[in-house]
This record gives C-alpha cells, structure tokens and sequence, in this order.
C-alpha cells in the first residue's frame, strides 16, 4: 500500500493509528450533532457503538461511498434504529475524511485499502500473486469477510491457498469473525481438497468426550469426531456452591491443593471467566489464600491500583483542589499518612469552607507538607513540560516503584508492567495530538472514560509461576495443565443475549445473514474451546446465588459435560476448615470508620445514595468527600432554577410568557459556574429546546406550591426532601410533578420508583393531599409519566428507607462494584473495589 498509495487514496507515508480513532469519532460528532447519535447531556455515550459500526463497515468492505448511497435511497422512518443508521452513514464518511487528511488510517483501512487497490489495479493485483507460491492461513474461522476476499485475490490464478480452521473454535464474531467463512471457502473453491484432523494430541480422554458431547448440540457445525492420542485420565468435574463467594473460595481452595500436593504447577492452571467483569471475585479468593496469579489481558487497565495512584498524581497536578486524588496520594508509602487523621483533615476542610490542599499545607504532620511540596514542585514543572516528560519526572522523583510495598516478586512485575504501559499510553497520546499539556492529556481521559473505552491490564512474561486469570476469548490458542471454568449457569455461561446496539443495515452485508440461534451456538463454541484448553483436568463451577435474591438454574451446557461420567464436588467440603493465612496483593485506601453520631435525619438523596452503592454513601456523607461538578447535574439544576424562578414570579392573571421564561433561564446559567464550557453552547440551546415545548404544551401553569421542602416521620427518623411542583385540579384532586431532564421511563417501570413513594408518602402524611397523583414530566420529550402507587407499594418504600438507616447505623458500607456505575462515580479513584 505504502508504494501504490495513491491508488488506494490515501498519501505516502501515512502511518496507521487505532489509538486516534476514538478522539476523531469524537470531533466528528460535535461538529455534526446527529439527532439520534449525539446528546447534549452525554455527548459521549455513542461512541463505542459508532466505533464498531465503522469497524463493521470496513471488515464488510462497505466504503463511506457506498453506506451514504444506502443511507439515501432510504427515506427517513419512524424507526429510531434506521434513521440513526442514516446519520451514521454521514459520521463515517467525514471521519474516513478526517484520517486521510491526517495522513493516518485505522487497522481495518490496511486490509479495506489493500482490497480495493487489488480489485480495481490488475496489474498490481497480477505482481502480487507472482511474489506467493503458495499461501497458508491458520484460524481461518476467526477471520472476518474483508480478510476471506484480500486471500482470494492473493491467492490469484493459481488458487494455491490453503486454510486451516475449526468451526467449533469460531468465538470472535465480536471482532467481526465469521464462521461463514469455512462455508463461503467451499462455494468458492468448489473443488478444494478437504482434509480432516481429528486426531487431539492435547486433551486426555474425558476432557474430550465432555467437550465433543457438548459441541455436538450445533445442528450447523461440520460434522468431525476428535480422538484422544493421551489415553485416559480424570473424569470431568463439577463443584456446586451456594453463592457466588463461596464458589471463588472453593476454586481457590482447589488451586491451592492443587499446588501444594505437587499436582499443578501455578502456571499449568487457568480459571476461565465467561466475561472481564467476573474476574475480580476470583482474583480476591487467590489473594486471600496467598497464591499468586496473574491477571492475562482483562479489562480494567485504568482500574489498578498503581494506575489509579499515578493518575491521582496528575490529576492533583493539575488540580490542587480533588480531594479523593489527595486521600489516594497521601495513603502512598512515600507520605504515610494515617487514613483516619487524613478523613479528619478533610472534613475540617469541607466544614470550613477550605481547600483541602490549603489544610494539608498548614499542618504538623510531615508526609502531608511532603506532598503539598511536591505538588507544587511538579505543578510548576507541567507549564513547561509536556504530560509525557512531567510523568516521568513524577515517577523518578517519588520513587513511585521503589517504595511501593508488594507482597511478592509476581506483583512487582505486574505493577512495574503496568506503569511502564501507562508512560507508553502518554507517550501515544502526545505523538498523536499537538497539545501536550497536562490538562489537554486529561480531558482526553475523560473522554474516554466517558466513552466506556478501556484498556488491557500490561501482559506479564509466559513463564511467570503463577496461577492465570483470564477471560475464554483471552484462552484461545493457549493450552493448560488444570482448567476451572466458572459460573456454569443460565444467564452467565450461557450469557444473555443483548442487544448489539448500532448495527451496520442488512442490505449492507456481503455475509449471509446469521440464523436466529447464532448467539447460543456461539456462546456453545466458548464453553467448548474452554473445555479444550485442559491437557489433564476440567473443573466446571457454578453457585445457587449472584447478584440478587433469585435462585440461578445451571447452565444447559452441563447436562452434556457431565454425560455419566462427571465426578460431583461440593464446595463446603473444601471450605472447611476456613481459610487462613491470607495474603492482600492490593494496596487499599482505607478510610476511618464512622466516629459521628447516630443518624436520627436523612433525605431522599442521601436514601437514594446508600441503595446504589453504601460505599459511595460513606465517602460522601460519613467522610464527606466533595464531589466534582458534572455537566448533567448542572444542566439540570439550571433548569429546575429556571422552571422555579419563572412559575414563581407568575401572577394570577396573567400567564407564563416565552420572554419571562427565557430571562429566568438566562438568569439561571448566569449563577451558575459551568464546569464544561465546550459543551455549554449545545446545552443552553438544548435546554431552549425543552422549555419551549413545556410551555408550547401549556404545561406551565400557576402551581399549587412550588420547590416544597417536606420532613417526614419513618420508624423514628426524620427523612426530608422537596418536592418540585404541586397543583391542584379543578376536580379538588392533587398531582405532585417532578421534573426530569433524562431519558423518560415507562409507568410500569416507576411502580417501585422510591423517588416517588417518598413523596407519595410526604403529600399524604405531612400535607394531607387526597386524592393524589405521582407524575414525572420529562422535559427531554415533554412526556408526562403518572403513577399510582397503592398502599402495599407504599409499605415497601418505607420499610426501604428503614433498611438503609438501619445499615447506616450499623456502619455497614460494602461497595456494589457495577461498570456502568463506577465509571461515573467521583470516588472511583479512591475505592478498591470499582468495577473493571
């Protein structure tokens, strides 16, 4: 391509790039603000679903041209789905622009670029087949449609291309692989020699039985036998636990057993996860066990520790005042300061009204004044360096590596691995952008967190003695002495089929399209390669109880695991004695318990806090952490601010006019400091947007009361809120009106809406409003959602908040680690149990 670059339009010289991809999406989509792609509010939140509509795109070979011919010949529809794949159409095309006019192009461009410059140059695509006698492709079931086409048109004339591949091993439809490929090949080579290898030099007898028995349910696959050449061996097990806790532990016993009697090396075993998420419960059993382990390739890169301790230090670089990154910093061995004094220190900080900064400067303690002088020495060096030199210099002068305690040489390797992959991310970033500044490499972060992006924990050497934690995507290709493959049951391994989000149209699809049980059949095939990884012995796991209160069924694929051959292993036998001598890999920010007085008031947000995460609640509340100011949080203050102003100053005569309301909006983001300028303009527009359609409505008439603060009695506590809007109906009826600015809900959905049994229970109990209405009005669309909320729901609400009181007083506070959640928690930094 680089010598034939104009041909394949693009420049020579150009260099690929997959780290530009998401900051390019993301200029393109402020720049055209597609009505279904783009929100004011959360401007970020398609780019992950754009990115691997483009990635679709290309391993299709649909060029830019050919989505936008698609996108119009197609009229305009009623479906959100379409009219979004219309708009992405446009987005592809001026992204493709943009690369090629920076000279760069994404992996998938190499292998697009280099079919169009063979189909549509024979002279270049003659000289090609002349360099290859003959080519050889191994996994060809992991290959996409794009990569089966440029193999035909190497292969040339001749057709000598031979592929090796397994259906049963195709599990990366993900990635745009298609299993229909080994078919196509057929079709298109019709005379192709077909030589089977069923011959399984790897798996001892029962291993392969269970896999075979289990594979053998896809009615699609091509029919093969394996045969083992290794003889017999241990028959397939499966250990059934109670919940979730005690099947990690009970692994983790197993392991250590394992270990101990000289049967498997640490680095002879894996525990095959269905999906990253899951991983963490099991990395916390070995580490409480002391067996080391290592974490190949999951997700979660930005959530280790190490790497939350050097994004604390630049982001308290570039700004003094983030309490959480300074409580992160200050726990670090290098100040050593003791976590209780340093919540103390906070909250005098907050209750004051003072920067913390400003307080760890004032005070005796040595490791805090240490900081707060390294903080300004590093401060002063980013207005000249650039975020990769001033990382460095931060590593090197707080000998970051040298002083963090690690309780053996695995960890050091991984945490040395994982900075060391964290300078080459900057490194990246600053050949990429022209502004190296610090806080230029910052919003660049943010971004990408907001965008759900994530990185790969560092790889470690293969042959590091330890225990392999990974994923079964993660597994392929590999082989082990002892596999675990955990959480065999229905709705984890089989997953849940979801929603793929934005897809590329059909009529776009060179493939032919998947049957109706593609998903099963695919997550068939990955119980099926992870049952093929053991060389010696299979243990399949699964517990009674995950998140929730329901009982989990077992999973399908165990009935043909266990043929009449499985041996059963219950995990309370190996749970007993209970474990001792247990190890903490992970460094943890411990915070001070709870030495405030019993809690005799609570409010509805403080309610609201607790039931999503109790350990967000206790850094907010019991510590009182500050909170970074969230462009959707101030959005929607300043349309409650503006909606309260404007209704207030209506007089009985005289009705709500566009100019009143318009000055009280403008009044509105006038107080209030934004903290997102680039997306202000969008927003104000945005918010123009949704009053008007209110008032248009007529849905903005003299309430009864408004902004109404309310305290109510519940088992002996005080709860208090406010209530936005309440009117009163020419029938003598009552409605209480909570505004929204998020994305409307249906009413079935809001029956056990507590938000709205609060106030269901206020307006009844403290304001005597009967009858009663529960709405909330969605400025976004100008929907109105009501609710009736009958007595024994109101029962439940109550005894709802006498739960999380109880659990506040009791000073219980465990983390509920979600994705989703964590990644937009202000103390994700601080916590070590954020999801990964």
């Amino acid at each position: 391509m680089k010598r034939k670059a104009g041909c394949a339009a693009c420049r020579k010289g150009f260099a690929s790039s997959r780290r530009c991809a998401n900051g390019s999406l993301r200029d393109v989509l402020f720049a055209q603000r597609p009505a279904h792609l783009f929100h004011a509010q959360r401007p970020y939140e398609r780019i992950g679903e754009l990115l691997k509509l483009v990635e679709r795109a290309k391993q299709e070979l649909v060029s830019p041209p050919e989505f936008q011919a698609w996108a119009s010949t197609t009229a305009p529809a009623e479906d959100p789905v379409v009219d979004a794949q219309r708009e992405a159409a446009r987005v592809y095309a001026e992204y493709q622009q943009r690369l090629l006019g920076e000279d760069r192009l994404d992996f998938d461009d190499t292998i697009l670029y280099s079919v169009q410059l063979l189909q549509d140059e024979p002279a270049v695509r003659a000289r090609q087949a002349l360099r290859f006698a003959h080519v050889m492709v191994d996994e060809f079931q992991d290959t996409n449609f794009a990569q089966s086409r440029l193999l035909e048109l190497l292969a040339g004339p001749d057709r000598n291309l031979c592929v090796v591949g397994d259906d049963d091993q195709s599990i990366y439809k993900f990635r745009g692989a298609s299993v229909a490929n080994l078919r196509r090949f057929r079709a298109v080579y019709p005379d192709a020699v077909v030589v089977r290898l069923e011959e399984n030099y790897r798996s001892r007898g029962p291993i392969l039985r269970a896999a075979g028995r289990l594979i053998a349910e896809d009615p699609d696959r091509l029919k093969k036998r394996l045969q083992a050449t290794r003889g017999e061996g241990l028959p397939v097990s499966v250990l059934t636990a109670a919940s979730v806790t005690d099947e990690a532990d009970a692994v983790a016993a197993f392991v250590k057993t394992a270990i101990d009697m000289g049967r498997h090396r640490p680095r002879g075993i894996a525990i095959l996860l269905r999906a990253n998420a899951h991983l963490h419960n099991f990395a916390r059993a070995l580490q409480r066990i002391g067996v080391a382990y290592q974490v190949s390739g999951g997700r979660g890169f930005y959530q280790q520790p190490e790497v939350k301790d050097c994004l604390a230090y630049l982001r308290a670089i570039d700004g003094p005042d983030d309490t959480v990154c300074l409580m992160r910093l200050l726990s670090l061995p290098r100040y050593a300061v003791d976590p209780v004094q340093a919540g103390r220190w906070a909250r005098r900080a907050r209750d004051d009204g003072r920067r913390f900064f400003d307080v760890l400067a004032e005070v005796e303690e040595q490791g805090a004044r240490h900081l707060t002088a390294d903080l300004r020495r590093f401060s002063a060096k980013a207005l000249r360096l650039g975020v990769d030199d001033l990382f460095y210099e931060v590593m090197e002068q707080t000998r970051y590596l040298d002083l963090e305690r690690f309780a053996g040489p695995i960890e050091r390797l991984q945490v040395s691995a994982n900075v060391q992959k964290l300078a080459e991310l900057i490194t990246g970033y600053c050949d990429e952008h022209p502004d190296h500044h610090l806080a230029a490499y910052l919003k660049h972060l943010d971004a990408t967190e907001a965008a759900q992006a994530d990185e790969e924990i560092a790889p470690l050497d293969d042959t590091v003695n330890a225990v392999h934690l990974m994923t079964v995507h993660q597994a392929k290709g590999l082989e082990f002495d002892l596999v675990i493959v955990p959480h065999l049951v229905e709705g984890r391994f089989p997953s849940n089929r979801r929603s793929e989000g934005l897809s590329l149209p059909n009529e776009l699809l060179k493939e032919e399209l998947p049957p109706a049980e593609l998903h099963l059949a695919e997550e068939r095939r990955l119980a099926y390669v992870a049952l093929t990884r053991a060389c010696e012995e299979v243990v399949c796991t699964l517990a009674g109880r995950y998140e929730g209160v329901k009982d989990w069924r077992p999973s399908r694929f165990l009935t043909p695991i266990r043929g009449d051959e499985a041996r059963e292993l219950a995990a309370a036998s190996l749970l007993a004695p209970p474990l001792s001598g247990t190890v903490e890999v992970a460094r943890q920010v411990e915070l001070p318990l709870n030495d405030a007085p019993p809690i005799t008031a609570l409010s509805y947000t403080q309610v609201d806090t607790y039931l999503r995460c109790p350990q967000m609640y206790q850094y907010r509340f019991v510590f009182r952490l500050p909170t970074r100011p969230r462009p959707q949080m101030q959005f929607g203050r300043i349309l409650h601010e503006a909606l309260k102003d404007a209704l207030g100053s209506i007089e009985r005569d005289r009705p709500l006019t566009w100019d009143m309301l318009d000055a009280a909006y403008v009044a509105a983001w006038a107080r209030e400091r934004f903290c997102a300028p680039e997306q202000a303009p969008s927003l104000q527009d945005l918010g123009r947007t949704y009053l008007r359609r209110a008032l248009d409505a007529g849905d903005l008439s003299k309430p009864l009361l408004l902004e109404q603060p309310f305290s109510l009695r519940v088992d002996g506590l005080r709860l208090s809120g406010r209530i936005d809007r309440v009117d009163r109906h020419p029938d003598g009826s009552y409605e209480v009106i909570d505004y929204k600015t998020g994305s409307a809900k249906r009413a079935v959905e809001l029956q056990r809406d507590l938000q709205l049994g609060v106030y269901a229970l206020a307006a009844r109990e403290v304001f005597r409003f009967d009858p009663l209405s529960l709405s909330y009005y969605y400025l976004e669309t100008g929907a109105r959602v009501t609710v009736d909320k009958p007595t024994d729901r109101l029962e439940e609400d109550r005894q709802t908040i006498v739960n999380v009181a109880e659990g506040i007083r009791a000073d219980r506070f465990p983390a509920k680690p979600d994705r989703m959640k964590c990644s937009g928690c202000d103390f994700r930094l601080l916590c070590p149990s954020a999801a990964v």
